[in-house]
């Protein structure tokens, strides 16, 4: 069997009604000069296409088909139809995105649920994100408010702050902007149900989404996720059944284990290079802002090497 070892992704970028430029502004992507890019996928595994390894033909479906364990690692739960787990995206919502609402694994049929969490790289004047229904709000109050802009006053809405984490599990009413710009991670799908669209005229899914949506208490005026400190000197930001999210800001090298599963790694600011042992000679990879890379649960450990400063986010599986 091939070895496998930690690899760059090349990503693909979505003109949206609500996108706009600030991922080349500040994460230096480049973007067609006539586009407001609202999505970038980092690293996905999709049956309407998979990622590229960076400089190479293979996808990471092409991986996941000859040698999906050494990939993912042993008893990793899969995706819908054997595929990668997770999907990454950064989200530059200059609009509001629509109010919309994610199934659980057991409500999606064709795909997987869609469990995601975001983290806030910028939060520009006019930033929020709506989140749940507001205090006294019943099912049946805002489901009588669908097709009118009465609804949008139902829904809580908050000013997010750079570095916050929001866990979004399926089931939650919410939108995510307008003038922000985050990280995300999420279960691998692509099943959204929009509820309202303010006014875009897009098609919505009321049916699916008042089936699968949940109203529960009201939320905190900031529900964001309470970072811990971790003894290597970085920060969990959340732990799912699905994912973790740890974040490091380094000068000095920091050396990590993979446990036996993938980890993946995302530069939201600095530079440096990815080390790890190989069977003669050990291998680096550069990394930029903006870069993703993976490292397969077959590499037992790596190392971390800040140019001057390094600022990462690294996700591998949650816990179930």
């Amino acid at each position: 069997m091939l070895s496998l070892e930690p690899f760059l992704m090349e990503r693909i970028t979505l003109p949206k009604v609500w996108g706009g430029r600030a991922l080349e502004r500040l994460l230096g992507i480049d973007l067609q000069p006539d586009q407001n890019v609202g999505e970038t996928w980092e690293l996905y595994d999709r049956t309407e296409g998979s990622s590229r390894l960076r400089g190479s033909t293979t996808t990471l479906a092409d991986l996941m088909a000859s040698m999906p364990e050494q990939l993912v690692g042993r008893g990793v739960p899969l995706a819908h139809g054997g595929r990668f787990p997770l999907l990454l995206k950064f989200l530059d919502a200059r609009d509001q995105l629509s109010l919309q609402v994610h199934p659980d694994d057991a409500q999606a049929s064709t795909d997987s649920g869609k469990n995601e969490a975001c983290v806030v790289l910028h939060a520009g004047d006019r930033a929020g994100i709506s989140y749940g229904l507001r205090p006294g709000v019943t099912r049946e109050g805002f489901l009588a408010s669908l097709g009118s802009p009465a609804v949008e006053a139902m829904v809580h809405t908050f000013r997010p702050e750079v570095g916050d984490t929001i866990h979004i599990p399926p089931g939650t009413v919410h939108a995510i902007g307008p003038d922000v710009v985050v990280f995300e991670v999420q279960q691998n799908s692509d099943l959204t149900y929009r509820l309202h669209d303010y006014g875009r005229g897009r098609e919505l899914h009321i049916d699916e989404a008042t089936a699968v949506m949940r109203v529960e208490e009201p939320p905190a005026p900031r529900p964001v996720t309470m970072p811990v400190a971790l003894s290597d000197g970085g920060t969990q930001l959340i732990l799912t059944t699905d994912f973790r999210l740890r974040r490091y800001s380094l000068r000095q090298n920091l050396e990590l284990r993979s446990g036996g599963r993938f980890v993946t790694i995302t530069v939201v600011a600095g530079q440096g290079t990815l080390r790890w042992p190989g069977a003669r000679v050990h291998g680096t990879l550069p990394l930029r802002t903006g870069d993703t890379a993976l490292v397969p649960a077959c590499t037992a450990r790596f190392t971390l090497s800040p140019t001057e400063h390094l600022n990462v986010i690294l996700c591998d599986p949650g816990v179930r």
